[in-house]
């Protein structure tokens, strides 16, 4: 629902005399928003200076903080053989961006922070607190979950861990005050890291040789086991010294049993070897050192990664040098991994191969063992026990050696972690940027003050221009009248025989008669053109000025167009019909408070001479309120006062009256309806969008020919180009137009409602 009500069938003739100017458009203009910045101006300089303050003072109360940084490669994990040709593996899984995030994790994690916090004697100080507090010695072992966590919270406060992208390097940072603490938590927590890995290595693999271990023990007992029954044998069938070499079958059997041996041998080894190409990554199986080919190309791969990186630190990664030796790193990978699979299917095929053999084997001593028995079953079963021994011991002797080659290689394994650059005791704080926070300050509280300026804007709807307060009423701007500074009242008051100089209190008021060159006084003419050309044919005679509320100036307005249509060398009456709280006998110096208007209306017919207040203007004569009536509203819409007002407008060729707020009280709209023309009364800053558009239309409702709205007390700063324009060039003619407040209470007519009572 619109907040301005639509004029009804009575407002017609009204309507037809002055139709409605077209509201302006609601898109906002570039001098629209300068007319914001420069209305809000001080809003925008009190939000800069309060964000400019404290960004500076949080500058430079702020703790510096410094920031140490190491660079640690983590390289593909090259890892080894531990001397077991394969059969010790190290699992991995994922590209090797997944494995350096999950090293990242893994340096993130409490365990490296509860190791650096040990090295670093975190926990003592903790032990030493507790002591302190309790009187008790307190072990490590003994300090609360809460108390741990503190502990690597202190470690992790303020660390940072972030991958490098497309390299294979981790920074590790870490932001405190204190740039020496820094220093030394991000060195201990990468050498804490690296540690870890190396245990963790030599841990995983010590857990391979402990399961090796476990299955040579079985392996010991199956040895002694057959060992024994041999011995058994013998001693039941007292076989003591049996030439075998003359019996051609136990020959073949013992031929066939060390054999079967040798096969199943083979067939273990292969099948271990086997297993550990199935499980063990290219690493691990180019380190076999079974085939020279593989090793060959994993010292070529890793010379061309070694080149590659030292010409990375001392060229950069763009050089194409560089990009050569990628390629050529491509390459030999791919070479590998060509050579790793042809190597894998050789060891299948070995093994199959192996365990087929083993199978014939079996099978042959099997029909040996049978023909033997047929032989001697006695000597049979001998040679069969004396080779199962001979075989198992001479499978425990090939493991046992290969279980000491990894033991020993276990502990010379080196890690694929290196420590690119060791953090340094940071000189340079990076943080306050005080010249960046202040900047930032003055730039945000600029934006924060412009934005403020706006919102307050749209809130506000008090009108400052002429141009809001003809788009918002739809009536034509008879005139804008511009603040009437203080400095520009004085005059020479003269008393009986003495001149001395002084203000007067009411010389704001009549700044027409007492600046007659100033801003304000064309405006007041403009006003006065515009008011007798608003009829050409017939010129009102009859002016009626209002407003919506007191304190908007219509009295101030009312006093100076009755001033300058009396300059004029018309005959003009200023009435004040504010029977209520009228104020023209102050303005104007009249004294007698027993006649005016109350005491016309009360005795009609009666001649009564009506005083001159200006002795410089014997053609303005002024009608006080008189006596305040106890029924103003009654009085003043009564038919005596349409019949004086018409003798009146006879004996005058202007009458200007003074009314009452016509939203205050309902003394006005009897005499609107009875004008020639009325005049509404709006103050910049002051008078609001709905009292202006309610006043209008209670106007309307009865009739009142409305002919526009006088803008009063405007800063001619606020009003449009043109405007200004006028201003400046006024100035330069002599006019002597400054600039004041736009909110000052001294000028106008009820803005001391208290004195003027």
């Amino acid at each position: 629902m619109s907040l301005e009500s639509q004029p009804g069938p009575q407002t017609a003739q009204t309507e037809n005399r002055h139709p409605a100017l077209i509201a302006s458009s609601d898109q906002m203009s570039l001098m629209d928003v300068w007319r914001v910045l420069m209305k809000q101006r001080f809003t925008i300089v009190a939000v800069t200076v309060i964000t400019f303050a404290a960004a500076t003072i949080y500058s430079y109360r702020t703790k510096p903080i410094y920031e140490s940084a190491s660079q640690v490669e983590i390289k593909p994990d090259s890892g080894n053989t531990l001397g077991l040709q394969g059969l010790v593996e190290e699992a991995t899984g994922g590209g090797a961006d997944s494995s350096l995030k999950t090293e990242i994790v893994i340096l993130k994690g409490d365990e490296v922070m509860l190791d650096t916090a040990r090295a670093l004697n975190v926990f003592s100080k903790l032990r030493a607190s507790r002591k302190e507090a309790t009187g008790v010695e307190v072990r490590e072992e003994d300090l609360t979950p809460a108390e741990r966590h503190a502990a690597i919270g202190y470690i992790r406060a303020g660390l940072a861990v972030t991958l490098v992208p497309d390299t294979q390097l981790i920074e590790v940072h870490r932001q405190g005050t204190d740039p020496r603490l820094n220093t030394e938590i991000v060195n201990q927590i990468v050498d804490t890291y690296i540690e870890d890995d190396l245990k963790s290595k030599f841990d995983r693999t010590m857990h391979v040789s402990g399961w090796l271990q476990k299955q040579l023990g079985d392996l010991r007992k199956e040895a002694e086991d057959s060992q024994y029954k041999l011995i058994d044998f013998e001693k039941q069938h007292n076989i003591v010294g049996t030439d075998e070499t003359s019996n051609l079958t136990m020959q073949n059997l013992e031929q066939i049993s060390g054999e079967l041996g040798t096969t199943e041998s083979e067939r273990i080894l292969k099948e271990a070897r086997l297993r550990g190409f199935e499980h063990q990554d290219s690493d691990m199986a180019a380190l076999d050192g079974d085939n020279p080919a593989l090793t060959s190309l994993r010292i070529n791969l890793n010379d061309l990664k070694t080149q590659r990186a030292e010409m990375a630190t001392k060229y950069g990664d763009r050089n194409p040098k560089i990009q050569d030796l990628d390629l050529q790193i491509r390459k030999a990978q791919e070479n590998l991994d060509r050579e790793l699979a042809l190597a894998r299917r050789q060891v299948k095929t070995e093994y199959d191969n192996s365990l087929r053999a083993e199978q014939m084997v079996r099978g042959r001593l099997e029909q040996q063992k049978a023909e033997a028995y047929k032989l001697n079953e006695s000597a049979a079963q001998y040679a069969i026990l004396r080779h199962e021994a001979e075989l198992n011991r001479d499978l425990y002797d090939a493991l046992q050696m290969r279980l000491k080659e990894a033991s020993v290689k276990a502990g010379l394994s080196a890690t694929n972690i290196s420590v690119v650059q060791r953090a340094e005791i940071p000189v340079i704080p990076v943080a306050p940027k005080k010249s960046l926070n202040m900047l930032l300050g003055l730039v945000g509280g600029l934006f924060a003050g412009a934005i403020f300026a706006f919102v307050i804007e749209s809130i506000d709807d008090r009108l400052q221009t002429s141009e809001e307060v003809e788009s918002v009423s739809s009536l034509v701007s008879l005139a804008t009248i511009p603040h009437i500074a203080d400095d520009q009242s004085k005059q020479r008051v003269r008393g009986e025989g003495e001149a001395e100089e002084s203000v007067a209190p009411n010389l704001l008021e009549l700044t027409s008669l007492n600046n007659p060159k100033s801003v304000a006084t064309e405006a007041y003419r403009g006003l006065r053109s515009s008011l007798l050309l608003s009829s050409i044919d017939k010129p009102p005679r009859l002016i009626v000025v209002t407003s919506a509320f007191p304190g908007e100036g219509k009295t101030t307005t009312a006093v100076n167009t009755a001033i300058v249509l009396a300059q004029r060398g018309e005959r003009v009456l200023l009435i004040d019909a504010d029977l209520r709280r009228g104020c023209l006998d102050r303005v104007c110096g009249v004294d007698d408070q027993g006649f005016g208007l109350s005491t016309v209306l009360a005795n009609p017919g009666q001649p009564y001479d009506l005083p001159v207040p200006f002795p410089e203007l014997p053609t303005l004569f002024m009608l006080p309120t008189g006596p305040r009536p106890p029924n103003p509203a009654e009085m003043l819409s009564s038919s005596r006062l349409e019949e004086q007002l018409h003798i009146w407008s006879e004996q005058f060729d202007r009458v200007v009256i003074d009314t009452a707020p016509v939203l205050a009280v309902s003394d006005t709209q009897s005499i609107a309806a009875l004008a020639d023309s009325v005049i509404l009364v709006a103050r910049a800053g002051i008078t609001r969008r709905r009292a202006l558009i309610k006043a209008r239309d209670l106007l309307w409702r009865v009739n009142a020919p409305v002919v526009g709205v006088v803008v009063n007390d405007v800063d001619m700063r606020l009003e449009n180009f043109y405007t200004y324009r006028y201003g400046m060039y006024g100035y330069r003619y002599g006019y002597g137009y400054r600039y004041g407040s736009p909110y000052s209470d001294k000028a106008y007519g009820y803005e001391d409602e208290e004195k003027g009572e």
